[in-house]
């Protein structure tokens, strides 16, 4: 897809595809604020990073003890009530949050955040699916990761400035909980305006609509098929769970960057992952999905490593390098379970995924979370890549047979 190409391709994008675009934007710019600020806003309150594993695995685990059954819900259902439904709860999860200073307190806000974004995301998938077809969900569902990380860029410089702007109307420090407070209710504010483009019906392509029409029982894959298909999940959760939650304390605290600075590291990372996802159909049309989607999760692991390296340039390099390629691979993967699930199991598998996912998250930010207290960062980073590779071998391992049931 070259540039002419891509241009005529946006033109061709149906409004519902758009609208989902526009969500996925605006409720990026809001979950990379609150990755940027919400670690520094545990550290205000008097925690460390024992506590930032913690309740990085108390919202995965949400996940996981919710995430098979809101999967059936939105098969019975419908994904876009879902989504939406999924953001009030998230924005109530938020003004728990804020408002809580205990630990009991916010491990409870945690998880209702935790469920309510997970359902979120996973809802939008099969929503998205809905509304293409096979020829082009690879290139869509590149455009729509892009999309999201790419405003990370933006939500990342801002989130960084913002409690600056916070303090200097209170007067209070830049680190201070106050400052941190209210710069995360810009949270609220935004996944509240992503609720707007969901509003109104999603008419179904007609593949779509046929597929949806076939009996279950005829097109339905047995659950063991399922759970190896999105098996990679659980590692690639193991991995991020063992690097991202620790990363904005990385920069702080192994090059002693302030916050502002490591906004800026959070967006030079969102841009690599935007880029990525965009590099995604590219190489979706030289290797296909299954070894496209393996072989970029392999390369990520070089991005890893160069954060080992006693060099701020260089761990920049890697944090890029790693959001590039991982960013490539994972929209690939989910349209490589769309493409070979049924039309009426699709948010099953998708809460599977993510199940897993949230599964591998929970143990390794909590494991790592206490080691990185007495070791500090680099086992952290060899856990991460060793992870990576595996979740790309079981992608690489999948014998996968396109059924006619498909939709």
């Amino acid at each position: 897809m070259n540039l002419l190409s891509l241009q005529i391709y946006l033109r061709r994008i149906s409004p519902p595809v758009w609208r989902i675009f526009i969500h996925s934007i605006l409720f990026g710019l809001a979950i990379s604020i609150a990755d940027l600020l919400f670690n520094f806003y545990l550290i205000s309150l008097g925690y460390g990073a024992d506590t930032v594993g913690l309740l990085s695995t108390v919202s995965r685990l949400a996940g996981v003890f919710f995430g098979v059954p809101m999967g059936m819900l939105i098969d019975r259902f419908d994904a876009r009530r879902a989504t939406l439904w999924a953001l009030v709860v998230y924005c109530l999860g938020w003004g728990f949050m804020l408002l809580s200073h205990s630990l009991w307190a916010l491990i409870l806000a945690q998880s209702i955040i935790g469920a309510a974004f997970l359902t979120a995301t996973m809802a939008l998938v099969p929503l998205l699916a809905s509304v293409t077809n096979d020829d082009e969900r690879a290139d869509v569902f590149g455009l729509n990761a892009s999309a999201t990380l790419m405003i990370g860029l933006v939500g990342s410089s801002v989130g960084g400035m913002l409690p600056l702007l916070v303090a200097g109307l209170l007067g209070s420090d830049p680190q201070a909980t106050v400052a941190y407070r209210f710069a995360l209710l810009s949270v609220i504010g935004l996944s509240l305006l992503a609720m707007l483009p969901l509003r109104g019906r999603f008419p179904v392509v007609p593949e779509q609509a046929l597929a949806a029409t076939v009996p279950a029982e005829s097109q339905a894959l047995p659950l063991r098929s399922i759970l190896r298909l999105v098996s990679s999940g659980l590692l690639l959760g193991i991995g991020g769970g063992a690097i991202i939650p620790f990363q904005n304390l990385f920069f702080r605290d192994v090059f002693g960057l302030p916050d502002a600075a490591v906004g800026i590291v959070f967006a030079l990372g969102c841009l690599g992952m935007g880029l990525g996802a965009l590099l995604g159909p590219f190489v979706c049309k030289a290797l296909g999905l299954q070894r496209g989607a393996a072989l970029l999760r392999f390369a990520a692991i070089i991005g890893l490593l160069f954060m080992l390296a006693p060099m701020l340039s260089l761990a920049i390099a890697g944090v890029f390098l790693r959001g590039l390629l991982l960013a490539a691979s994972f929209p690939m993967n989910d349209a490589l379970i769309m493409q070979h699930t049924p039309f009426l199991q699709r948010g099953l598998a998708m809460s599977m995924l993510s199940v897993l996912w949230a599964a591998g998250w929970a143990l390794s930010a909590l494991i790592c979370g206490m080691l990185q207290v007495h070791w500090g960062f680099t086992p952290l980073i060899i856990i991460a890549a060793v992870a990576f590779s595996l979740s790309a071998w079981l992608i690489l391992s999948l014998r996968l047979v396109r059924s006619k049931a498909l939709g």
